[in-house]
């Protein structure tokens, strides 16, 4: 059974990034991009720092891609593309490439929230060495990582500065609560993780959209 969902999980995972690029070649609105950097925590919400930053230091960077499929006058309807990395001292350090969908509500004074929910591949690597017996000694494995799944669902508050730099600048915040599925699979089959971000989104403008602009 898990086989099954992790074979559905990554044909979904590709369908949507198929239809995103489909949009991308089209030349069908702009490309917002993201880069945040974060720390990573394996808690539940509501622990460490303020209820959202983990004590110890585990740091993390991701990259993003957005697509709107549907845009209203204060608010949107989105998909991401999210590639990242994160290093967990003594524990684990992973690569993560996932998918959202999310609503975003723009308020008057610039500040804008958005709610996503996620799912998609993670790629775990232990942090210390592993050991196998063999012939009475112990001698290292090789370390290739286990292919893992995600389910993410984050709170991300943005601030636009284009009006003032006339640049489309967005830096932001976020925090996002994820479970990674199966750690270990006796005694922790699913893993809470909360991360906290910060980043910036930046909006790449297509040609023809600024000459129909001037």
């Amino acid at each position: 059974y898990y086989l099954m969902f992790m074979r559905i999980l990554y044909g979904f995972f590709i369908l949507s990034l198929v239809c995103c690029s489909r949009e991308v070649r089209a030349g069908k609105g702009d490309i917002p991009l993201s880069l945040s950097f974060f720390n990573n925590g394996t808690s539940l919400p509501g622990t460490g720092f303020a209820g959202i930053w983990n004590r110890s230091v585990h740091p993390g960077v991701q990259a993003g891609y957005y697509h709107t499929y549907k845009q209203w006058p204060n608010s949107n309807f989105f998909q991401t593309a999210k590639l990242g990395y994160f290093y967990h001292r003594f524990a684990q350090q992973a690569v993560q490439l996932y998918t959202e969908a999310g609503y975003e509500y723009r308020f008057k004074f610039r500040l804008s929230a958005a709610l996503t929910a996620g799912a998609g591949y993670l790629h775990a690597f232990p942090a210390i060495p592993v050991f196998r017996q063999e012939n009475g000694t112990y001698v290292a494995k090789a370390n290739w990582g286990r292919p893992q799944a995600m389910f993410s669902t984050a709170l991300t508050l943005g601030y636009d500065l284009e009006p003032c730099l006339k640049l489309p600048v967005k830096p932001f915040i976020q925090y996002q609560f994820w479970m990674q599925t199966p750690f270990v699979k006796d005694y922790v089959p699913l893993l809470p993780n909360t991360a906290f971000h910060i980043g910036i989104q930046y909006t790449i403008k297509r040609q023809k959209d600024r000459q129909h602009e001037n």
